[in-house]
């Protein structure tokens, strides 16, 4: 039937979601000299992390602050689908999108950092909404394109910046069991400031022990710090399960 739906499929069929899942996606020339291409590491990528531009590492330092999110995988999949070619047939497509996350929850949404300009464009808005009815029809997931407007909002991803850039490399188990007995023993909601007076921590110059421990905390999703306003040693700690 020339004008029946037809059915998009994804390679690999697990969306790419595995320990040391490729990037399938092959940047194209054009590519180079006209974007930022960079290399990401972070503790919930599955595979390789590259960025294709400076939006997508924004991207990746939201993703890595947000404790709802187990992990995700970059450029994992490829979904080949289909778009009308106006004379009752079809004209079959690739696309490789940016990030695929899996949340603690078990959903999974593929996501993909586009420059608001771009998604203005026909070449675009043309086959969007065919990718998102892929997606959501085919493989029961949300396709979800996020642009400057959302990626940059602050003070979420400067808080973000923040809580990443204190991610232990070398866990200080010392500091995040001392944390932890302060905050069981102080009022909810508490401060930052309150916290790290009474853990009342020794360090170096230039640095805070018991703030790092809070953000990998934070990180984990031990606590819920309020970051409605930029970080700071005022910042409320709303919650807290051990």
């Amino acid at each position: 039937m020339s004008g029946a739906r037809r059915i998009s499929s994804v390679h690999p069929d697990d969306l790419g979601l595995f320990p040391g899942a490729p990037v399938v996606r092959e940047t194209p020339r054009f590519n180079y000299g006209h974007a930022i291409d960079g290399v990401g590491a972070d503790h919930k990528a599955l595979g390789p992390a590259p960025f294709r531009s400076l939006l997508e590492r924004d991207l990746r330092s939201l993703l890595g602050a947000n404790p709802d999110i187990d992990h995700y995988a970059i450029e994992s999949h490829e979904l080949r689908y289909f778009t009308p070619d106006g004379r009752g047939g079809f004209v079959p497509r690739t696309y490789v999108p940016d990030v695929t996350v899996r949340y603690r929850s078990g959903e999974i949404v593929v996501l993909d950092a586009k420059a608001l300009f771009f998604t203005t464009l026909p070449q675009w808005t043309s086959r969007e909404p065919f990718i998102t009815e892929a997606y959501a029809l085919d493989h029961g997931v949300n396709f979800v394109v996020l642009s400057e407007d959302e990626i940059r909002a602050q003070p979420r991803l400067g808080n973000a910046q923040i809580m990443e850039r204190h991610r232990y490399i070398v866990r200080d188990e010392a500091a995040v069991l001392r944390v932890r007995d302060v905050l069981d023993g102080l009022p909810s909601p508490t401060t930052i400031a309150a916290v790290v007076t009474a853990a009342d921590l020794p360090g170096r110059p230039g640095e805070c022990r018991a703030y790092t421990a809070l953000m990998n905390l934070a990180l984990a999703g031990e606590v819920a710090l309020d970051l409605g306003q930029p970080l700071s040693e005022r910042t409320e700690i709303r919650g807290y399960a051990r």
